[in-house]
């Protein structure tokens, strides 16, 4: 009889004390609770480890690290469970798993005879827990996806999710990584590399996961540094079009509906610094410009204008405050 867990589920978490109870407690909840509950505190200088010490609805492990690594160096450590498991599970410590989470992921894959992943739909809460963003479901049934599907998503850098994501290992090690130098687009790269590695993709069509948006979240970070948001996405937006498997016309097309669609995104970033911080707004215009020809980087303007004029602009500040 083998010794290894059927789900363990991770929290890799540097100064999480704010939300990371919220975190265990969606564990706590599930109708299929996970095996080992693992925190990984990436040496917080917090109440992180005295709240995870004290908490009673789960028996958490607690792994602290001697100095911070970074987010997906923790990640990466994260991954080094596959081998304990049958099912591995991560999450960010800030985020919310709804209570029929492991029990839809594991059911997607019980068919599964070979590591494979599944994952759901994310919605969107403020830091209360106030839903921002809900999507409607357009399937009702798990579904298998191709891995191709799953590039062309990534390559219009619209990743999955981190806690939102299923991993059936079967016993073995992941087969990827989250690549430790491009801080703003790992999990994009990531997914994309793990969609070509994996046999089956399946994905849940429920919200299952709620992301939660915060001054204090990676996604809000990334502002910071400007040069390596910028260039990060254009490297994964590359990545997964390398994987991709398509005719000589169609992978033609792909490549300049990208670098219009990485034209157009950089604009939107440009609009959202422009009145408060012009100055980062001149550094995104500086990264970005050079990636694309003339006639794209117009047409991803041209793009978000007519987005802004038929449609409103799609920012919403008052999220993130």
């Amino acid at each position: 009889m083998s010794d290894r867990a059927r789900i363990i589920s991770v929290i890799p978490v540097y100064n999480g004390e704010r939300f990371l109870r919220g975190t265990l407690d969606s564990l706590a909840a599930q109708s299929l609770p996970p095996d080992r509950v693992i925190v990984l505190d990436d040496a917080s200088t917090d109440g992180t480890t005295a709240l995870v010490e004290a908490y009673e609805s789960l028996d958490c492990e607690l792994v602290r690290g001697e100095k911070n690594e970074g987010l997906f160096r923790n990640f990466n450590k994260a991954l080094g469970y596959a081998s304990a498991c049958d099912y591995l599970h991560y999450i960010c410590a800030d985020d919310v798993l709804l209570p029929e989470f492991m029990k839809r992921m594991t059911d997607a894959l019980a068919d599964a005879a070979t590591p494979s992943f599944s994952y759901c739909l994310p919605e969107f809460i403020d830091k209360d827990g106030n839903r921002l963003e809900s999507p409607e479901p357009r399937q009702t049934h798990p579904r298998a996806v191709s891995a191709n599907a799953l590039l062309a998503q990534h390559s219009e850098c619209n990743s999955l999710m981190l806690g939102g994501v299923l991993i059936k290992t079967l016993g073995q090690a992941c087969p990827v990584q989250f690549r430790t130098d491009m801080p703003h687009a790992a999990d994009c790269v990531f997914y994309s590399d793990l969609a070509k590695a994996c046999e089956q993709r399946v994905a849940v069509p429920e919200v299952l996961l709620q992301i939660r948006r915060h001054p204090f979240s990676m996604t809000k970070r990334n502002e910071e540094n400007i040069q390596s948001w910028v260039l990060d996405e254009w490297e994964a937006i590359q990545h997964a079009f390398s994987l991709m498997e398509q005719p000589a016309l169609p992978r033609w097309l792909r490549r300049q509906k990208l670098r219009c669609l990485f034209a157009a995104r950089s604009r939107v970033k440009i609009q959202q610094m422009a009145d408060e911080k012009p100055e980062h707004a001149k550094r995104i215009y500086e990264s970005a410009r050079p990636r694309v020809p003339w006639l794209h980087w117009q047409l991803g303007s041209i793009t978000v204008f007519l987005r802004d004029l038929l449609f409103g602009s799609s920012l919403k500040k008052e999220q993130w405050q």
